[in-house]
């Protein structure tokens, strides 16, 4: 089993799932009668690109997840709302999400990835975006990938042992956003079923154009009990370096659920993979102290 190729595309397709940072203790919205809320039938309806709006950021919010193939445990997955800080001149909130397989997955591929971002209090886009990816079972070296915002083309600083890169990505497509900042500001995406959405998102050295679709609500069988849910399913594909689709990818899907009430904690994902569904289940919140938008 291929344990570093479905990593890759989990974490892909997790720009849609980690999404969990926000405020607690608000006026919950009604729960949903039924299951499924249909889109109306007609054309749907687009949306464009993200809104640049204040991260629903908590300092001290944490979510814990399990993830799973065929009921195979691969790895834990997690997000934590650090703390809120200054960087480049710009009020930040840092968020760091990670994965790490188990001891048994380990054995055929061991995963260590952390990707943090310093997101701005103001437009929720990030500031800095770091991911530190271990190689490969048989290269112990972590490759860092560094990206600032900046006008034009990105630039990314990757360093490996003692070598160092840079690469530039040209954005053609609503970006703004690396994987952490994206998945905070869908979590904030309150839209109403048959709402499209399209962001160029980044992650580590590449960016991948991200589509998502508001399908309804329905009700949620979890860990944590059953819950009133918000459903959205996404697609994901590689861009080449001047901005335009890269021929060579594959396309990545992938449906998120998050309660549908103020918290908006994501608590299943599903992604879709050649060797069978990925399934994240959130094991475990806690949330963090409330600071508002």
């Amino acid at each position: 089993m291929r344990i570093r190729r479905i990593n890759v595309t989990l974490t892909v397709t997790l720009v849609a799932a980690a999404a969990a940072v926000g405020a607690c203790g608000a006026e919950r919205r009604p729960a949903p009668t039924g299951t499924m809320v249909a889109s109306t039938g007609s054309e749907p309806v687009l949306g464009g690109g993200p809104v640049a709006s204040s991260p629903l950021a908590s300092p001290g919010e944490r979510m814990l997840y399990r993830v799973a193939i065929h009921g195979f445990e691969l790895a834990e997955f997690s997000i934590t709302v650090g703390e809120v800080t200054t960087v480049d001149g710009s009020d930040v909130v840092v968020v760091q999400s990670e994965a790490r397989t188990t001891k048994v997955a380990a054995m055929l591929k061991p995963v260590e990835d952390i990707f943090t971002s310093w997101i701005s209090r103001t437009d929720g886009r990030s500031v800095m975006f770091r991911s530190s990816e271990r190689a490969s079972k048989d290269d112990h070296q972590t490759e860092v990938a560094e990206t600032r915002r900046a006008a034009g083309p990105l630039t990314t600083r990757i360093t490996r042992g003692g070598e160092e890169i840079t690469e530039a990505q040209t954005i053609l497509g609503h970006g703004g956003h690396d994987f952490n900042s994206f998945l905070i500001f869908l979590r904030g995406w309150d839209a109403e079923p048959g709402m499209h959405l399209e962001a160029d998102v980044l992650r580590s050295r590449y960016v991948w154009r991200v589509q998502m679709e508001v399908i309804g609500y329905e009700n949620l069988s979890t860990k944590l009990g059953n819950l009133p849910t918000a459903r959205y399913d996404g697609e994901g594909v590689r861009l080449a370096r001047d901005g335009t689709i890269d021929p060579t990818s594959d396309r990545r899907r992938f449906s998120i659920w998050l309660t549908d009430d103020a918290d908006r904690v994501p608590v299943r994902l599903i992604a879709r993979t050649d060797y069978g569904d990925v399934v994240m289940e959130l094991l475990a919140y806690s949330p963090g102290a409330a600071t508002g938008r």
